[in-house]
């Protein structure tokens, strides 16, 4: 039998964002915070079941890999990026600020991520 153990990654710097305007697609660059980096270092004394664990699968955000490569500092295991493995992402990326992007996931969380068939998309 296989077993997964899903591990989201650590806070993500979204200040990092902001000070840079990063928009679109360079939004996949936003590190750690410290805390983050910290959330990280805690993992496998939280869960030491993942001792036993034969690869880490990533996403390729930079804050997903770095939480892959803190946690794999202690497994010494192979990382495999999965680049299909990522957020809901809307189908017309338009998004400039932290308040649109919470339009759309509160949208998304409403419908259970599926748009509804009666209503125009943003």
């Amino acid at each position: 039998m296989t077993t997964f153990y899903l591990i989201r990654h650590g806070e993500a710097d979204w200040a990092f964002k902001e000070e840079r305007n990063l928009q679109h697609a360079l939004r996949d660059f936003v590190p750690l915070t410290e805390r983050g980096v910290q959330q990280a270092e805690q993992v496998l004394s939280c869960h030491p079941h993942l001792q036993d664990c034969e690869l880490i699968l990533s996403s390729p955000y930079t804050r997903a890999l770095q939480t892959s490569a803190i946690i794999n500092r202690s497994l010494s295991l192979p990382i495999k990026v999965e680049y299909d493995l990522h957020e809901w992402t809307p189908d017309n990326w338009q998004a400039a600020s932290v308040e649109e992007l919470m339009e759309l996931w509160e949208a998304y969380r409403k419908h259970n991520g599926l748009h509804p068939a009666h209503e125009r998309k943003i």
